[in-house]
């Protein structure tokens, strides 16, 4: 019985010790469970640090592509575009080559003469690009200074090249073939600088006292009265091609302008008007003039005139 007593009294202490070694357990697991929770938030936290940084560097990425390909797109714009204007321009030449080989069959038909082929070599240099600017100018001043000097003998040699340059220069800064203007001062005054008309049309293009004052002052030429200032030739020159433009500008024809010219603006627009036919003769004259300094038969001039190149051949040589 004494045995026995004393075994119970040892129960507690036993069950005491097995608590405090359960108890010291569950505590090293807590603690183990809250290092691993905390790991787990700290890796769970730099994971998504890790996907935040991913889609923002994403996000750059795809604004430097948007930014790239939208570059690559106006690039592939412009280079359509310059591929189309390269087209056009082709097609352009390609329309003048065309023109020019119908030419040259039809001289090749018959017998040309050195100006015809002399004009026609000079278009196919100019279209392949070989002739300068200057190879031109030459050109024609030696041309013009040819057409002067067969019409108005009595000129001094120095003249007859300063007309001629200022013929040249002054057509081809309103847009005019040269010789078209040496068409219109032959019909005119036949080369004579001091031609003066009984209607007192004045110069080499002839111009009329009653106009020729405003259109002096558009153009900034001091006007000394008619004779000093319309008998001199480069004077002359600027006002009659500029008169000649304007009209150009009014009518959009040059067969018109032409007749204009001669008849005046309100006497053409009169015969429109009134649909009468309008005179043609000395429209004509000039054209044929035309046709013969540059190597053509009128026939051709009348071709271009009519033709789907908007008179460029004859406003442009």
């Amino acid at each position: 019985m004494n045995n026995s007593k004393e075994d119970n009294k040892n129960i507690p202490k036993v069950m005491n010790k097995n608590n405090k070694e359960e108890m010291k357990s569950e505590k090293g697991k807590s603690k183990k469970n809250y290092f691993v929770n905390r790991n787990l938030n700290t890796v769970v936290l730099l994971f998504l640090v890790a996907m935040t940084l991913l889609s923002l560097y994403s996000l750059t990425k795809n604004e430097q592509l948007y930014q790239s390909l939208s570059a690559l797109n106006q690039s592939y714009n412009e280079i359509k575009e310059e591929n189309q204007i390269f087209k056009e321009k082709i097609e352009e030449q390609s329309q003048k080559l065309d023109s020019i080989n119908t030419q040259m069959a039809k001289y090749l038909k018959e017998r040309i003469t050195k100006e015809q082929f002399t004009e026609i070599y000079m278009q196919m240099q100019e279209l392949i690009g070989m002739v300068t600017v200057e190879q031109k100018r030459e050109y024609y001043l030696s041309r013009i200074v040819n057409i002067i000097s067969n019409n108005n003998k009595q000129l001094e040699s120095e003249t007859i090249y300063d007309i001629a340059k200022n013929i040249y220069e002054i057509a081809l800064k309103y847009k005019f073939n040269p010789f078209l203007i040496c068409a219109l001062i032959k019909v005119e005054s036949d080369f004579k600088t001091d031609s003066i008309s009984d209607s007192y049309a004045y110069g080499l293009c002839q111009v009329r006292r009653f106009i020729a004052k405003e259109l002096a002052e558009n153009l900034g030429i001091d006007w000394d009265g008619a004779e000093k200032t319309l008998l001199n030739p480069e004077k002359n020159i600027r006002i009659g091609i500029h008169y000649l433009s304007m009209l150009y500008d009014d009518f959009g024809d040059i067969k018109l302008a032409l007749t204009a010219y001669n008849y005046g603006p309100f006497k053409v627009q009169e015969f429109i008007n009134e649909d009468n036919n309008i005179p043609n003769g000395y429209t004509e004259k000039i054209l044929k003039y035309y046709a013969r300094y540059r190597g053509f038969d009128i026939e051709e001039v009348d071709e271009i005139l009519n033709g789907d190149n908007n008179e460029s051949n004859i406003l442009q040589g």
